[in-house]
């Protein structure tokens, strides 16, 4: 049977992390599912016999070109993403994108919480539409959900925007009139921690940012992380 998710996780050499990820997935309740890990990265010495669950090697091609496999590969109605170091808390969170999906929404996305390294958790909550997704990206990946024919009108992701992908893919939906539902209540845990990819070079992240206002036509946007947003 077709499953109703399908959930992609992409994975590059964080195995100490992605035991939880897979089993917060696997937690989630009233739903049918499908787990895509796509390895970006050396071969998982972890193995996992759940038949929900498909490896796919995406042969070290980054990131972005790992989420677009994992959507090429999908079965479901829906597609949903969870990043390796992060883990639903919530186990209705998959129940209640189908619920809201039911009711004609497209596009789902809930809070979270971000968890730092000394054990202080701080809510993220934040909204986002067509307009306010102009100035900042409110949206957390690990959170989303979507109908996955939203992909026949609007291709893949940018794989030329390797920082601000999703930014990217929130803008082009949002702007493309598919209906947004934000819901309150914190689905999933961000880990913050020093080798999470927002972190990383800031000159690289910039020019992806600059490459992001030119394609979108948008204003001189400051350099932030959504930690700056708690």
């Amino acid at each position: 049977m077709k499953p109703q998710f399908s959930v992609i996780i992409p994975t590059r050499n964080r195995e100490q992390f992605l035991s939880e990820a897979v089993a917060s997935v696997l937690s989630q309740a009233d739903v049918s599912l499908e787990l895509l890990i796509v390895n970006d990265g050396n071969a998982l010495a972890t193995t996992f016999k759940d038949k929900r669950i498909r490896i796919l090697d995406n042969g070290m091609r980054t990131a972005v070109p790992a989420r677009s496999l994992g959507v090429a590969e999908a079965a479901g109605e829906f597609i949903a993403f969870l990043d390796d170091d992060d883990f639903f808390i919530d186990t209705r969170h998959l129940a209640k994108a189908a619920n809201a999906f039911h009711q004609h929404t497209d596009f789902y996305f809930a809070n979270g919480e971000m968890r730092f390294p000394d054990g202080k958790v701080k809510l993220f909550d934040r909204s986002a539409d067509a307009l306010s997704l102009e100035q900042d990206n409110t949206i957390l990946i690990s959170a989303v959900s979507y109908r996955k024919a939203i992909h026949n009108k609007l291709g893949s992701f940018d794989e030329a925007l390797p920082y601000y992908w999703d930014w990217d893919w929130y803008l082009r939906v949002a702007r493309a009139g598919f209906k947004l539902h934000h819901e309150s209540q914190p689905a999933v845990a961000i880990r913050v921690h020093q080798n999470n990819m927002s972190s990383a070079n800031e000159a690289a992240r910039r020019a992806n940012l600059d490459a992001l206002q030119v394609k979108h036509n948008l204003k001189q946007i400051p350099l932030k992380n959504h930690v700056d947003f708690v």
